[in-house]
């Protein structure tokens, strides 16, 4: 592919890659749905496309609770001054709010199997209301999604990712259905059984979940995104590989 390029070497790019059978991921060595038989992916072998479908990206993971804490606390402590006078907090804390309303009645989550992933989306946000969370707790959660990925180098920067890991941060919330029963066994002891089921965290239902309450604080974003960037920066420094490489 010497002497090609700019959109020429991408289009042989992407026919080498295909007529290759090969995963797209560097380093991936497993073969392509499409080559293989198993689905229509074209450039990613089903270990990375199931990647995508629970993360949102074929490449980069979900971010865990300890990463996203100091951009949840920035984003908590700038919105919590500002939810009664600020017009556009106050219209996604509102418009939340709706949401979560009608979302309907919950349901335990061993009777999910065979639901549309709209009502399984539906159920997963009354999930959220009945376990009393907050419309501020949402529009921080936003936030700090979205700034963790604008100062992290190493992000997948893509509207799909950025959906995916505010339905995944609030999944954990309130995610499964918890149970126990007290009885007595044959000896007279007390005991307890328990259970713990939990919803399939993939596919679907996290994008309309995170782009139904994605779309409600567009314009919080739009306006405070860099104020409480800069907070996170002030209050925790700078993201920890931008502090490795000396740039923070």
């Amino acid at each position: 592919m010497r002497g090609l390029t700019g959109e020429r070497w991408l289009k042989a790019r992407i026919f080498k890659i295909a007529f290759a059978g090969r995963c797209a991921i560097p380093g991936c060595r497993n073969s392509t749905m499409g080559a293989s038989g198993t689905g229509l992916a074209a450039f990613h072998c089903r270990k990375h496309v199931e990647h995508k479908a629970r993360h949102g990206s074929h490449w980069h993971g979900t971010y865990s609770a300890a990463e996203l804490k100091p951009y949840l606390a920035a984003a908590s402590s700038y919105l919590r001054p500002r939810a009664e006078s600020d017009r556009f907090i106050k219209a996604a804390l509102s418009a939340i709010a709706l949401l979560l309303e009608e979302a309907g009645p919950t349901e335990i989550a061993t009777r999910l199997r065979g639901m549309s992933p709209r009502r399984r989306a539906r159920i997963a946000l009354a999930r959220l209301r009945v376990a009393g969370i907050k419309p501020e707790r949402f529009v921080a959660i936003v936030l700090a999604i979205t700034a963790l990925i604008e100062e992290d180098p190493g992000s997948h920067r893509t509207k799909e990712f950025r959906t995916v890991q505010i339905a995944k941060s609030l999944h954990r919330l309130a995610s499964g259905t918890h149970k126990r029963w007290p009885f007595v066994d044959h000896q007279g002891r007390q005991r307890q059984t328990e259970l713990h089921a939990f919803p399939r965290s993939s596919g679907p239902v996290l994008r309309l979940i995170g782009r139904a309450v994605e779309q409600t604080c567009e314009w919080v974003v739009e306006k405070h995104l860099s104020a409480v960037l800069a907070l996170k920066v002030k209050r925790y420094g700078r993201h920890p590989v931008l502090r490795t490489a000396g740039l923070g």
